[in-house]
C-alpha cells in the first residue's frame, strides 16, 4: 500500500490506515506525516468521528523530530477515534509506544499483522 494516510474497507467498515511502513530516514518520514495530517484535517472538515484507526510502523526508523511530531499528530487525531490499532512495534519500541499514548492519551492495541488488527478493529 502507499505511504501516508487513507480510508480503507474491511468487512463492510471503514478503517483509517496510516502506512509508516519501511520508512527508513527522517526526511521522508516527516514527508509522510505532513501528507497525513493533511488527510486528517480534510477528515475533520467532513465531521469524521468514531473512526477505526489503524498504524503500520513495521520495518521503520524513529528519531527525534520524528517522535514529536508523532505525538504531535496523535494529539490531534485523538478527537476522530473509536479504537486504535498499530501494527510493526516489537522490543524496544513497545516503550516508545506507551511515551507516545501517555502523552496523546492515544490507547493503541498491538497486533502482529494488519490482518489481526483489521479484524479488532471492526469487531463489536
Amino acid at each position: 500500500m502507499a505511504k501516508g494516510a487513507q480510508l480503507i474497507t474491511h468487512k463492510g467498515k471503514e478503517i483509517y490506515f496510516v502506512n509508516y511502513s519501511g520508512i527508513k530516514n527522517n526526511d521522508e518520514f516527516l514527508d509522510v506525516i505532513n501528507s497525513t495530517n493533511e488527510f486528517r484535517k480534510g477528515l475533520m472538515a467532513k465531521g469524521e468521528k468514531d473512526l477505526l484507526m489503524l498504524v503500520d510502523v513495521s520495518e521503520t526508523f524513529i528519531f527525534g523530530e520524528v517522535f514529536t511530531r508523532l505525538k504531535e499528530s496523535g494529539k490531534l487525531t485523538k478527537p476522530l477515534l473509536k479504537k486504535e490499532a498499530i501494527v510493526g512495534v516489537t522490543g524496544s519500541r513497545k516503550i516508545l509506544l506507551q511515551t507516545a499514548n501517555a502523552f496523546t492519551s492515544l490507547k493503541f492495541k498491538v497486533f502482529s499483522t494488519v490482518e489481526e488488527a483489521k479484524d479488532w478493529l471492526v469487531a463489536d
